[in-house]
């Protein structure tokens, strides 16, 4: 069974590896990983050069049990979490016809709080309250890129529906 502080695996795309570390266990919302602003080869891979780097995002929920439980991620040590702050999270209510935000909310950790019809710079910098799935994690890792429409969501205050086929 996984238990906080653990550190997996995350291996990529291109057969390189990241570390992730189970940060927190939100009883609400699920696990809370960060993963290490370190991709190394396997054979060269480090955990101390890897904390030396400290993380590469801030805490984000995912399916942390799935994917050790699916062998897609890999526990391989344990690091005592000794920092961690609960942090703030934004979401929003859009319009799915014109992918147009209506209300923008700060989440604290257990309340909503309403922030109006724009985000803020301040804000920007705040992950999205979602689940991402392990493959987002992967992705965001190799590029960079918050999955849609979350990303151009914070950027723009709305985003370009993906037309639909009747």
């Amino acid at each position: 069974m996984i238990k906080i502080g653990d550190l997996f695996e995350i291996t990529l795309s291109d057969h390189r590896t990241a570390i992730g570390h189970y940060v927190y266990r939100d009883n609400k919302n699920g696990p809370f990983i960060q993963v290490f602003d370190y991709i190394e080869n396997k054979q060269k891979m480090n955990v101390e050069d890897a904390v030396k780097k400290g993380y590469m995002f801030p805490p984000v929920i995912t399916g942390l049990k799935a994917a050790i439980r699916k062998g897609l991620w890999i526990v391989i040590g344990k690091r005592p979490v000794t920092d961690f702050i609960y942090p703030k999270f934004i979401s929003a209510h859009w319009d799915d016809k014109t992918g147009e935000v209506k209300s923008w909310f700060l989440y604290n950790g257990s309340n909503f709080i309403k922030i109006g019809s724009f985000l803020d710079e301040q804000y920007k910098t705040l992950e999205y309250l979602v689940v991402w799935s392990p493959i987002d994690i992967i992705s965001r890792v190799e590029t960079g890129i918050i999955p849609f429409p979350y990303g151009e969501m914070i950027r723009n205050n709305k985003f370009i529906p993906p037309s639909s086929s009747i």
